[in-house]
């Protein structure tokens, strides 16, 4: 039985060979059964008895993001059949214990208001805010008599469990009401949904028949993930010469009564919906008009489920707070509304608000767009306007880097517009807690071109039953060449060295990492500072996509990880800060940076992640030379922890054991290489174990012998050649005496620090290390009959060179 085994190095600026940083840093994934051998997920392997081996252990799935409050809870049910308020007059609508509702402890409604004058010239407006609080001047819709104009809202609900509505008008209107969602606001029994706001994007066109129905799959469009989606929040607008209704639900459900948009007589009509998902991963719309009628559906955000790969927002309502009170923009042009530190709504740490946006006494027709300060517009739609009358449209609104939105008036004419905000995303905590974050110290943010980086090496996962996956290596060299080579584990001279870079140059080296399909992307710091992603097209035969710019400067070298089935980078900005760069969904394309809230970070060395059972496990080096610890998990750090005191440099490596037990391997102050080991309670100890009396020059690499169940190490020395040791017995902690892993005749001179991993060949799992000399040729070196289980004795080592790559252009 064949396994998928993952396995990557990572680099170090510490000094070596002329001068030279080099860092070494690997993860081993490793799940197969060979005869009597077991070879389990990130290298782990039954340490206690050299006899008795275990069967595989299954990867366990990260845990679901835990209860908050601010968490949404689904539901659909109605608050208001068809109430007529009158002029003037206020309805109190109770929410708590209604529609499905629990009795106590609700914090936010979504609600679903429809509208419609009956008296008069039928038009106004109605004002929403929480019942036990002073009216607050706001729109929570604007109404006229020839149709229901309908507008959804995250209204706060007051103490008693009521919202009230206002009927701010001269005229009686008609209203109904129905619950989409609620929030709490404390956490609930069970965990709920989390908002994350996106830049409106368009899903697209859907034309919907008459009395008939249309099915739409949003996941993997307008910035939704592919996974992890329980809702989609989207505006739907339109326009047909007949009239009727619109009602979005999941697909396999049952109608509900109530309805997301009218539309009719030729009028441009909109509306926010929350879309949500059958088990298929669609919504139904349904048409119960006479005539067909074709919808625009512009994403603006989505409700992620516990297992999503990233943890949204919790959404805490405020009491309706107006922003822009009657600013009129031209045609063509923008207003840049600041909604943060204002109305409630903290400074910081938010990733959008949601807003009402109002447009009066326009003439012609138009569109208004919304979204994040500092972007381009896209072709969507939060409110469309026609015929010199009020429309209004809420949505969720992703703020920009300086925490800004900007409203566009995509029209031939002036607007006037009016914006409420209801509720704002707060993101989730993260950052170390439970110990002091690494010390905020001066660090280095420039590109690094040095040339002798360690190579990376990933095995990837077999393409038939029965079959080996090929290893994939990749390394930078020092013209700005990016270097993939593929080769059959059981015949590395038939490597195939392929320059992937393109126009670009890169350097440092790069993260690997096998997609959910068995795609390979590859991670690389681009000379201008920004890291790049590419992704296979295809994996057989291997072809690559374009290469996408992942828009953020960083000071260290990447690194990436697996993390359920989605990918994870890690690097430090130029400033000593912390980020992690998800996929939000398996096989997505990388999204945005997300700030973990560690300072302090050293950018001579990327960090390391390490998948364990309720997450990953990550290293980093702060710019004092002290050794931390702390977990990812679904966007967010917890748990930072010292490891050693200041003073340490290059790059460390990792094993890990049944259980999620960690190793940990570094090099001193004085050379010398130590480790410590987690215990049962996940605890690293206080003190370092010194691994033998050898000085090193470089930083060392570990790896768990699948042959042996005993942990290897190599490592450069300061005489620049390669050592190895390695446990007398398997899980024991006692090291043999260092040896030169180099056989006498083997004159090569290493000039990075080599990168150890497991694999699977014909012959069965083996391990084997390499590294590159200065003149970035390829050295691979495997063990020549490795030891048994109980001898003490070292391996000798074979050793090659690779073919080698392409001569440059």
């Amino acid at each position: 039985m064949t396994a998928r085994i993952l396995f990557r190095g990572h680099l170090t600026k510490g000094q070596g060979l002329q001068g030279i940083g080099v860092r070494v840093r690997f993860a081993v994934l490793i799940a197969a059964v060979l005869s009597m051998v077991t070879l389990i997920s990130s290298i782990d392997l039954t340490p206690a008895s050299a006899a008795k081996r275990n069967l595989p252990l299954e990867s366990q799935t990260v845990p679901d993001a835990p209860v908050g409050a601010g968490q949404w809870y689904k539901v659909r049910g109605q608050l208001v059949n068809g109430s007529d308020i009158a002029a003037g007059a206020t309805l109190t609508v109770k929410v708590a214990g209604v529609a499905g509702l629990p009795s106590s402890g609700v914090a936010a409604v979504a609600i679903n208001i429809a509208a419609k004058g009956t008296s008069g010239d039928g038009t106004g407006q109605l004002i929403a805010y929480p019942s036990g609080v002073t009216i607050q001047d706001n729109t929570a819709i604007r109404f006229r008599k020839s149709i229901y104009n309908q507008n959804l809202l995250f209204l706060k609900v007051g103490a008693d469990g009521s919202i009230k509505l206002k009927n701010d008008s001269s005229n009686v209107v008609r209203v109904y009401a129905d619950a989409h969602g609620y929030t709490t606001a404390l956490p609930g029994s069970t965990p709920g949904y989390t908002l994350v706001p996106l830049k409106p994007a368009r899903i697209g066109q859907v034309s919907v028949p008459a009395n008939g129905y249309a099915l739409v799959s949003p996941l993997g469009k307008a910035g939704v993930p592919s996974g992890g989606v329980s809702d989609v929040l989207f505006t739907m607008s339109g326009k047909s010469s007949a009239t009727g209704k619109l009602t979005v639900y999941e697909s396999g459900g049952t109608l509900p009564g109530d309805t997301n948009l009218d539309y009719g007589l030729s009028l441009l009509v909109q509306n926010q919906v929350i879309g949500h998902l059958g088990a298929d991963g669609k919504f139904k719309i349904q048409n119960t008009g006479t005539s067909a009628i074709t919808v625009s559906l512009d994403a603006a955000g989505y409700l992620a489920k516990p297992s999503a790969a990233v943890t949204g927002s919790a959404t805490l309502p405020i009491t309706p707070y107006r922003l822009v009170n009657d600013v009129t923009v031209p045609a063509g042009g923008t207003h840049t509304v600041a909604p943060l530190g204002v109305g409630g709504v903290p400074a910081s740490g938010v990733s959008g608000v949601y807003l009402n946006i109002t447009n009066v006494y326009n003439q012609g027709s138009g569109v208004i767009r919304v979204y994040p300060s500092g972007t381009a517009a896209s072709e969507t739609h939060t409110v469309t306007f026609q015929e010199a009358m009020a429309y209004s449209g809420a949505l969720p609104a992703k703020v920009g880097a300086d925490g800004k939105v900007t409203v566009l008036n995509a029209s031939s004419s002036a607007v006037r517009l009016w914006v409420d905000q209801f509720a704002y995303f707060k993101l989730p905590a993260t950052g170390c807690t439970g110990a002091a974050a690494p010390a905020t110290s001066a660090v280095k943010a420039a590109a690094d071109p040095e040339p002798y980086h360690p190579t990376t090496v990933v095995q990837a996962s077999p393409s038939a039953v029965g079959s080996l996956g090929l290893l994939e290596l990749a390394y930078s060299d020092g013209i700005g060449r990016l270097m993939h080579g593929q080769a059959d584990p059981s015949a590395l001279g038939s490597i195939q060295w392929t320059p992937i870079h393109g126009q670009e140059g890169y350097y440092g080296q790069p993260a690997l990492g096998e997609q959910a399909d068995g795609r390979l992307n590859v991670l690389a710091h681009n000379l201008s500072g920004d890291v790049w992603s590419r992704t296979q097209v295809t994996k057989e035969p291997a072809a690559w996509g374009d290469w996408i710019d992942v828009h953020k400067p960083m000071g260290s070298t990447v690194t990436s990880a697996r993390q359920d089935d989605t990918l994870v980078a890690f690097a430090v900005d130029g400033s000593g800060s912390l980020w992690a760069l998800p996929q939000y969904g398996p096989n997505d394309p990388y999204q945005d940076w997300i700030d973990l809230g560690v300072s302090g970070v050293s950018t001579a060395t990327a960090p390391i992640a390490v998948p364990v059972a309720d997450g990953l496990r990550l290293f980093f080096l702060d710019a004092a030379g002290a050794w931390h610890t702390a977990l990812y998990a679904r966007g967010t750090v917890s748990g930072c922890a010292s490891l050693s005191e200041p003073g340490f440099s290059g790059n460390a490596s990792v094993v890990t054991y049944p259980g999620s037990r960690l190793r940990i391997f570094v090099r001193g102050t004085d050379g010398h290489i130590l480790t410590k080991m987690q215990d049962g309670s996940g605890s690293f100890p206080q003190t370092w174990e010194q691994v033998g009396d050898l000085v090193a020059a470089g930083s060392p690499s570990a790896v768990l012998s699948p042959g042996s169940g005993k942990t290897e190490v190599v490592v450069r020395g300061t005489d620049d050649r390669i050592h190895s040791t390695g446990e007398t017995i398997q899980g024991s902690g006692q090291w043999r005496a260092w040896v030169e892993a180099q056989p006498d005749y083997d004159t090569s001179v290493p000039a990075t620090d080599p990168t150890a991993f497991a694999y699977s060949a014909t012959n069965g799992p083996t391990w084997s290390f390499v590294f590159r000399t200065a003149n970035q040729e390829s050295r691979f070196y495997k063990p020549d009959g490795e030891t048994t289980a109980l001898a003490k004795t070292s391996p000798t080592f074979q050793g090659r060179a690779l073919p080698k790559p392409p001569a440059a252009r």
